[in-house]
């Protein structure tokens, strides 16, 4: 982090955090992706991969939990298969939370955010699933635009922080999910 005393320029943070905050194409791009080794060495591309694909296996957990007949076990299975995604999903989001402190420079100075990185990545993820699933299984029109439209706007927002805090003008906030989850196995003791 860059403080009042320190040595390193304006110019100097802005230079790093531009090399380090990746804008929306490459992150949304990420979602896209099934592996990690299509975009190794970057660990937000990995872990925003990580987050599409739980929030896709999440989207099908509720639409098996919805589904007309099916019994309440099934129902309770879903439920917990929902959780076990949710704590994986924190701990992603924590990861990229931890990897900001620690790598993107702020300035005291520079109005706080109200969402960390990691939650920011999180919501992307959340509407480029909504929107692929609502127009690859061929909802209406108007809704598949809607979630589409959701997800542009979801992105500029984002293109607009990552340059608002490589320019100084804002920086993240370092936040910790207060949300546990417990695992199928501590609830088994």
């Amino acid at each position: 982090m860059a403080h009042a005393d320190d040595p390193t320029t304006n110019a100097e943070v802005s230079m790093r955090v531009r090399e380090l905050l990746l804008r929306s194409g490459p992150i949304i791009e990420a979602f896209r992706r099934t592996t990690r080794n299509d975009h190794p060495g970057h660990v937000v591309l990995d872990i925003a991969a990580d987050l599409a694909s739980h929030h896709q296996r999440q989207w099908q957990a509720e639409n098996v939990s919805r589904a007309v007949g099916i019994s309440g076990d099934e129902i309770a299975a879903c439920k917990q298969l929902i959780d076990e995604l949710n704590a994986q999903r924190v701990a992603l989001v924590e990861r990229i939370d931890t990897w900001v402190a620690r790598e993107i420079p702020s300035r005291a100075d520079a109005s706080l955010h109200t969402e960390t990185l990691g939650s920011v990545i999180d919501r992307l993820a959340i509407a480029w699933v909504r929107a692929s699933n609502l127009t690859d299984t061929g909802e209406i029109r108007e809704t598949a635009r809607l979630a589409l439209r959701q997800l542009a706007e979801l992105a500029d927002a984002y293109d607009d922080l990552i340059r608002d805090v490589a320019a100084g003008h804002r920086r993240l906030p370092a936040w910790r999910s207060l949300k546990t989850y417990r695992s199928t196995h501590d609830q088994q003791r």
